[in-house]
């Protein structure tokens, strides 16, 4: 079969297909491969806020209004992390038995570093007694080091809820320490410290009152003389700084009113030092101590017992080689002066008893049966 005769314009339509497929070939063998192709974004400058038209403003020193914020400038490379690990015996559930085994028990609170040493005052009850068996404890710098720092328990007072723990690192930051001394509710104040896991957090509030007793039942601790604040105070608060705007701490935070909002409570700095002070000497607080158990007398007890009806305390059971026992006092006997000042509850026993000085003698005056007497005892030291 002839093919058809292709007129001049095929023959051109022809001819330009070859030239198309031909400079596809340079273009794919030559060009491409050395070709870079740049994309260029719009440029947006900062000052004039691109297309909207806003941008950030420029940083703002502090004004001498910004009082909280100073005070935590001030304080807070003095406060610091303290978490707590520690493994315990104990029964856990595997796969639906009870089995024995070993826990590990962890807590986290704060603490406030007070000299370049390394000493860091804290909570008892953030750090547990002395030597504990297999605890350890870390502390973690807020001084923009984030450094974490093994510590150790120095001493731990169960009554006070006061506890020293030492570190050993260079460039500490001490905290400026105030005093209790002078304040008055409705002063400004700032709390710090590491509640519910969020490391160093600021809050602030006032001075609600002072001298607040409070008895917390689960530890069975009896706190005698608190700082009462509205700073906002949780778990992990504890051993962190109560601070005025000075920056100055005066006071450690320790616990909240568990069924109220905006009540927290602090351990007065100088309460803490005292105690403190006592922790890094001896290891423990010295007390003064009767070795006496009394009640207070009053009429019906007098009658029940046929005990003189006089205003005193009765003395109910004094301890083996203790003091009062030493001194000649006997169960029954009703105890009207302690060192030349009058005693006429449990309450004022107490409070007598612990400004005496280990080692002091004491003159006492009581009465028993029909008799009056007078005796001297040498105090001694609470075991």
């Amino acid at each position: 079969m002839q093919p058809y005769p292709q007129s001049p314009t095929q023959r051109r339509s022809r001819w330009r297909m070859v030239f198309v497929v031909v400079v596809a070939f340079v273009l794919g063998g030559f060009v491409l491969p050395n070709l870079q192709i740049r994309w260029r974004e719009p440029l947006v400058k900062a000052e004039t806020g691109g297309s909207l038209g806003v941008a950030p403003g420029p940083p703002v020193p502090l004004s001498e209004a910004e009082t909280y914020a100073k005070a935590a400038q001030v304080a807070a490379p003095s406060i610091v992390k303290i978490d707590t690990q520690q493994t315990v015996p104990g029964d856990y559930m595997d796969n639906g038995w009870i089995t024995q085994g070993n826990q590990i028990q962890r807590s986290e609170g704060s603490g406030i570093i007070i000299n370049a040493s390394g000493d860091i005052l804290t909570n008892e009850h953030v750090v547990g007694p002395v030597n504990e068996t297999g605890k350890q404890i870390v502390v973690t710098l807020n001084d923009g080091s984030g450094r974490k720092i093994t510590g150790t328990v120095i001493g731990a007072d169960h009554q006070t809820d006061v506890a020293l723990v030492h570190i050993d690192a260079p460039n500490l930051h001490p905290a400026r320490i105030g005093t209790v001394k002078g304040l008055v509710p409705g002063q400004l104040a700032v709390a710090i410290g590491n509640p519910l896991g969020f490391q160093f957090t600021v809050t602030h509030g006032v001075v609600s009152a002072l001298g607040r007793p409070i008895a917390e039942e689960r530890e069975g601790r009896i706190y005698e003389n608190l700082i009462q604040t509205d700073c906002a105070i949780n778990p992990g608060n504890s051993g962190g700084g109560l601070v005025n705007i000075q920056g100055q701490v005066i006071g450690i935070n320790t616990i909240v009113a568990s069924h109220a909002q905006g009540i927290g409570f602090a351990i007065p700095i100088d309460t803490a030092l005292a105690v403190a002070g006592e922790l890094k000497k001896f290891g423990r607080v010295k007390r003064p101590w009767l070795g006496l158990l009394v009640t207070t007398n009053n009429a019906a007890f007098a009658n029940n017992y046929a005990l003189p009806n006089v205003p005193g305390v009765v003395a109910i059971r004094p301890a083996r080689n203790g003091p009062s026992a030493n001194a000649g006092i006997r169960p029954g006997d009703v105890l009207t002066q302690i060192g030349g000042k009058p005693v006429h509850s449990e309450e004022e026993f107490k409070a007598i008893e612990k400004k005496l000085t280990i080692g002091q003698k004491a003159e006492v005056e009581l009465r028993r049966g029909e008799e009056s007497g007078k005796g001297t005892l040498t105090v001694g030291e609470a075991p």
